[in-house]
């Protein structure tokens, strides 16, 4: 599967395929379906009258503007099919856009299962019990048959075909749909109108039987603006494809929701206007609905019938189904592309991250149709119980798009950003608190079972955000605690509503059969609770415990990180020391050869034999030091090995007296120009051939010298001796399951500097502090002490210092050293140590 091909292919095959009209068509179809031509005899008329829920869908529109405005300007920002998970991912991070994409999922699957179950609605409505045949039962009140349930079937799969393979007949297929039910509403609005005797009997404005002045009647109507406007937001999956310039978007959004506003409203103007003659008022009317009948029972679809006949009727059907068809067709495709982002980013199995030729995400089409067959079995109710939470899931979406859009405006110095996103996120806090509620607002109280079905949703979003965390191999999911306290609040506030609910619903009881059988509910229902709790801290708590535990990791790690900075920057600083000392020894034979060759240049050829002699010495000293300093820049070089603690010795044969003789040719030349009375001792050495690494030996003896120059005063001493403490000895070593003895001798050398005393605090550091990476970082005379007490543990030995007033400091370095035979020591070396000291 190669997923970058066929991305490459769809995105050739997508370029520029949605025009100004068929973005617009996306927008305004899938805002607009079957609620728009019953809600105003069930929700809006009863509550808050014609002219409140007109007034009430304005306001709403200017709100939605206010969203559509944040997410248009982020769709500049972030060109990208997902929509408002991949906004949100972007400016919050994946936390944060799973829970987007859970509230934007269970959205719009609800709004598609609402409009594939209301065809059957509506054949019930024209033609009676057609379609009533095969098993029947009965859930929640709603007659489920075999027949409605094959033709809700026929509805998914035809559309899901139609998704998946229509290819480019799509875009204007969906936009003709969605010109036929604009300019239905408009024809229908019109015929009404002209037909009408009650054109103007808007009379009362308000209902007047709700408690409340109009405002509040107008409020409760705003609060539900979501569930009328929501899928408006739905071309955000289409970024990618425009065929214009995406700052053109808002405008296009604009004259959706305008549209949108009309779709809306006109049919509550032609409920009222088309009201029986029987009744003297709407309101008469509509507080008589219970009793009625057929079309009487639906104002709209009564108001048509009555006063524009047949035709009249066949208009409104079509004009129904279009509204039914662009809804389902809109939103399968939006759908389809916010699965497929949710795959790219492995929310999902990669399978459905790839897409068909044409660009179509086949796969997360049909997983959509799959996930949708068995809906059709629940019944219309309750798929109502779910479509009425979703004004809450809704205003999630909304609430995270308004905030990207503040946070974006904020990083951007953009004031008027900044004030559209604070507006836009109230404007969603506000959405989501009052309808959830109960009874804070007029009419807002869902059913007990939305609110069981609100529940069932946060706690399932909670299950799969566990799951996605417990495989989340990029550690992506889990940085961020906020995401953690919402979905805890989520769930709880959703359970503690379901149960109030029911205890509110079931007090009645108490009146007709005593306290018993409430007693019985209420245990029951407390169960049911009290194990949704359980499940939900007990997901909640193994969160947390991975989060604490990918945080101690992730301390480790920098901690890690910033002892391997330390000891990087030690190494060199320490290498650096070293090279200086090494420089400036190798300046001064320099300086000295230069002398003596101006001697012999003044003596007109004539070279006499000191001068001859010094020229020779400074040139042989000169490139004795500069193969230690070759060693010293080859040092850095292992730089990785030293922040690891991966250091090893190199142990090589060696003349042990030829490392004192090549550190005395380094600090000579200083040691005179500070006239201090500088002397290397050998003692009569048994066994002066070693095997040991030389370089390293080189660099303890050049830090010490070091260290006594600098605190020895002008005219002092130092004394450098090495002495070998008592005879050889074999040492038992086992090496690839095989005894070997192997002749080893103590060694002992020590760095007397006269008239400078070591502080006891400096000394006691040294000698018992084992952070030594710590040290590195001190500035003299620790970090020269902690460079050789580092090698000193390398080479297992041991070290002592004793500083008295007066009588100076002394550093003793004791050794054990495997012996060499004299005949492996290179003979150069051989050859320079016979000019001992």
């Amino acid at each position: 599967m190669n997923t970058s091909k066929d991305t490459e292919t769809a995105e050739k095959a997508n370029v520029r395929l949605l025009s100004p009209l068929n973005v617009w068509g996306l927008s305004f179809g899938c805002a607009v379906g079957w609620g728009a031509f019953m809600m105003p005899g069930n929700l809006f008329l009863p509550h808050a009258g014609p002219v409140g829920s007109i007034l009430a869908i304005a306001l709403g529109s200017i709100a939605m503007l206010v969203i559509g405005a944040n997410f248009c300007k982020l769709a500049q920002k972030y060109r990208d099919n997902g929509g408002f998970f991949a906004y949100v991912r972007e400016v919050m991070g994946h936390d944060h856009a799973f829970l987007a994409a859970w509230a934007l999922i269970v959205t719009y699957l609800s709004i598609i299962w609402a409009n594939a179950t209301a065809v059957v609605v509506l054949v019930r409505f024209y033609f009676g019990g057609v379609l009533q045949w095969g098993f029947h039962y009965k859930l929640a009140g709603f007659d489920v048959y075999a027949g409605e349930i094959l033709t809700t079937w026929l509805l998914l799969i035809a559309f899901g075909l139609f998704s998946a393979f229509a290819g480019k007949a799509k875009r204007p297929v969906n936009t003709m749909l969605a010109l036929l039910l604009f300019f239905g509403i408009l024809l229908l609005f019109s015929g009404v109108l002209a037909m009408s005797p009650r054109h103007a009997s808007f009379y009362p404005a308000f209902d007047p039987d709700i408690g409340g002045t109009p405002f509040l009647q107008i409020f409760s109507m705003l609060m539900v603006a979501p569930w009328m406007f929501f899928g408006f937001e739905s071309v955000t999956h289409g970024g990618e494809e425009f065929r214009f310039p995406i700052q053109h978007t808002f405008p296009i959004i604009i004259i959706a929701v305008i549209a949108t506003f009309l779709a809306y409203s006109l049919p509550i103007a032609i409920a009222v206007m088309g009201s029986p003659a029987e009744f003297a008022t709407w309101h008469e009317y509509i507080t008589s609905l219970s009793h009625l009948q057929g079309f009487d029972a639906l104002p709209v679809f009564h108001g048509v019938d009555a006063l524009l006949g047949p035709g009249g009727m066949a208009l409104l059907a079509a004009t129904v189904l279009a509204g039914i068809f662009t809804g389902i067709n809109g939103l399968y495709r939006g759908c389809s592309f916010l699965l497929q982002s949710m795959a790219k980013d492995d929310l999902l199995p990669a399978v459905f991250a790839t897409q068909a030729e044409d660009g179509t995400p086949r796969k997360a089409v049909f997983l959509i149709l799959l996930v949708s067959l068995p809906i059709p079995f629940l019944g219309r109710t309750a798929i109502v119980w779910l479509v009425d939470a979703i004004t809450i899931s809704g205003s999630i979406a909304y609430a995270y798009v308004s905030l990207c859009r503040y946070r974006t405006a904020r990083s951007e110095n953009d004031s008027a950003g900044m004030f559209m996103g604070i507006a836009g996120l109230l404007l969603s806090l506000f959405f989501f608190f009052c309808p959830i509620v109960p009874d804070l607002l007029l009419g807002s109280t869902l059913e007990t079972e939305s609110y069981l079905l609100l529940a069932v949703w946060s706690i399932l979003g909670l299950i799969y955000y566990w799951y996605v965390f417990k495989h989340d191999k990029q550690e992506r999911f889990g940085k961020s605690f906020s995401l953690c306290t919402i979905l805890l609040f989520l769930n709880f506030f959703s359970t503690a509503l379901w149960l109030r609910q029911v205890i509110i619903t079931k007090i009645p009881l108490a009146h007709m059969g005593g306290y018993a059988p409430i007693h019985e509910i209420l245990n029951h229902n407390s169960t049911i609770q009290i194990v949704l709790i359980m499940l939900i801290l007990l997901f909640m708590a193994d969160i947390f415990t991975t989060m604490r535990k990918r945080e101690h990791a992730m301390n480790k790690v920098v901690a890690a990180q910033q002892l391997a900075s330390r000891t990087r920057g030690a190494y060199l600083s320490n290498m650096t020391h070293d090279i200086g000392l090494t420089m400036d020894a190798i300046m001064s034979y320099v300086k000295l050869a230069r002398e003596n060759g101006e001697d012999y240049k003044d003596k007109a050829g004539r070279c006499p034999h000191d001068a001859l002699n010094g020229l020779y010495q400074g040139i042989l000293h000169t490139d004795s030091i500069s193969h230690y300093f070759l060693h010293l820049v080859r040092e850095m070089e292992n730089v990785d090995r030293i922040q690891s603690n991966k250091l090893k010795l190199y142990p090589v044969p060696t003349d042990i007296r030829y490392n004192l003789k090549q550190v005395k040719d380094i600090f000579t030349e200083q040691m005179q120009d500070k006239n201090i009375s500088f002397m290397v001792y050998t003692e009569e050495l048994e066994n002066p051939y070693v095997y040991c690494d030389k370089n390293r030996l080189q660099r303890i003896l050049l830090n010490l010298i070091s260290l006594a120059y600098i605190f020895t005063p002008v005219g002092g001493s130092i004394a450098v001796t090495l002495a070998q403490k008592g005879f050889a000895y074999h040492k038992e070593t086992a090496e690839d399951s095989y005894q070997h003895f192997q002749l080893y001798a103590d060694y002992e050398l020590r760095i007397h500097n006269s008239d400078a005393a070591m502080p006891p605090e400096i000394r006691e550091k040294l000698l018992h502090d084992s952070d030594w990476e710590q040290l590195f970082q001190s500035q003299s005379p620790e970090r020269g002490l902690a460079i050789t007490k580092h090698l000193i543990e390398l080479f297992q030995g041991s070290l002592n210092i004793v500083s008295e007033p007066k009588e100076g400091t002394e550093i003793m370095i004791a050794l054990t050293l495997p012996l060499a035979k004299q005949s492996i020591v290179p003979i150069h070396m051989e050859q320079e140590t016979a000019n001992m000291i």
